[in-house]
Order: C-alpha cells, then sequence, then structure tokens
C-alpha cells in the first residue's frame, strides 16, 4: 500500500458510464472494459501521476452502482468491468456522486491531505429516462454543494448533443455523425487517461480540459 504524506495535494477522478442496455448494442460496454485497463496501467505505472491523483467509478442503468471507491490506482490489481443492464437513469448517477462525492473528500482530509475540487468524466450513449436535472443542479451548484465536481461530458450513438451540453460544466464532447460508437468510446478512454496524466504530472495537480478526441466535437455548455 502507498503511504501518505501530511500536506500532500490530491485532484479526485470519478468515471461515470452509462451501463443502459444500448450500450451493449453498440459496443459501448467492450470499448470501456478494453480502455480501462489501459488507463489502469498507465496511471499506476507512473509514481509522480498515481501519487497526485485518486480514481474512483460507478455506472448507471436503472440504477447507480460505485463499482471501484476512490483509490491509489498503484493500490488497485485490476479495473472492475462494466456489464449492460437496463434504462439510462441519470438522476440516480448525480445523486450518488454527490454523497460518495462528500464521503471521500471527508475520508481525504482526515488522512491529511489537501484535496482539489473533483473532476467527473460522464459517457453515455442515449437520452435519460428519467426526470434528472434536479439531481444534477443539487450536485453542480456550488451553492447548493460547496464540494461540487467539475464535470466533462462525452456523448456517443445518438445522445442528444443538447443534453450533453447540459452535464457537462467543463467541457463537453458528442461522437461525430458515422462514427462507430465503439471506436467513439477507443478514443474517448485515451483522452480521459491522457487528461488524468497531464492533470496530475506536476507538483500541483490541475485539471488540464482535454481538446475533443478523434472523431468528436465540442458542444457549448449550457449557460446562465
Amino acid at each position: 500500500m502507498s503511504t501518505e504524506t501530511s500536506g500532500n495535494a490530491v485532484l479526485p477522478f470519478y468515471i461515470l458510464c452509462d451501463e443502459s442496455g444500448s450500450m451493449d448494442a453498440n459496443g459501448g460496454i467492450d470499448a470501456i472494459n478494453s480502455g480501462l485497463p489501459e488507463l489502469h496501467a498507465a496511471i499506476a505505472g507512473d509514481p509522480l501521476v498515481s501519487d497526485k491523483c485518486r480514481i474512483g467509478l460507478l455506472t448507471f442503468s436503472d440504477i447507480a452502482e460505485e463499482l471501484l471507491p476512490l483509490s491509489n490506482l498503484s493500490d488497485v490489481g485490476a479495473m472492475p468491468g462494466c456489464a449492460a443492464k437496463g434504462l439510462t437513469n441519470y438522476g440516480e448517477a448525480f445523486n450518488l456522486l454527490r454523497v460518495v462525492i462528500q464521503r471521500d473528500i471527508a475520508n481525504l482530509k482526515a488522512q491529511g491531505l489537501q484535496v482539489y475540487r473533483p473532476a467527473v468524466f460522464f459517457i453515455t450513449d442515449g437520452e435519460p429516462t428519467d426526470d434528472w436535472e434536479a439531481n444534477h443542479r443539487a450536485l453542480t451548484d456550488k451553492a447548493m454543494n460547496p464540494q461540487a465536481p467539475h464535470i466533462i461530458s462525452f456523448g456517443v450513438a445518438g445522445a442528444n448533443p443538447a443534453v450533453i451540453g447540459k452535464i457537462g460544466t467543463k467541457a463537453a464532447f458528442i461522437a461525430n455523425n458515422g462514427v462507430d460508437p465503439g471506436n467513439a468510446l477507443k478514443e474517448i478512454l485515451k483522452s480521459l487517461t491522457n487528461t488524468i496524466v497531464n492533470s496530475s504530472s506536476s507538483s500541483v495537480p490541475t485539471l488540464v480540459v482535454p481538446s475533443a478526441p478523434p472523431g468528436t466535437t465540442a458542444v457549448p455548455l449550457d449557460t446562465m
């Protein structure tokens, strides 16, 4: 196990993946499950990066689940895999994420760590099947949640650009028409890995927002 030193700074990253049934039909689940071990190898194999970031994996379908609690990936033998399930319930995902972030920040601070505002990578392939916006607001509105994370959202295979733009608070990207969803997700996972590495490579971790991964286009964020 790694040893923490009082005063160290860490940047928490959460990967929030859609496990709805459509993600299996379009090859998305396979692409994510092949990309997560590559992410693990890149981060766990770099002591500077793994020391400065913590990674958590959450999924959502009808319900939201925490597959990997926020961890130093050098302490993790292998990433868990995703599995296709039911519908596309965004609200449950945002509610669970808010609870998990509050718990994790308290735990990290109790270890004597300086914690930077978390970053979330939200990956989905379709329209939400629930009324999610109130839970999203409870997560991202700093007046309601002082620990509100930065969200970078990615949409593939029929995702609505307007919805993806509402979810992202820092950046949002949509796969281009005609791009195979599995290929798009492979590029998204590579971009996600690079973002974590680039954000965690200095003594002071700083979120480096990625440019549009190959096969995707940036979409405007929803602003007030």
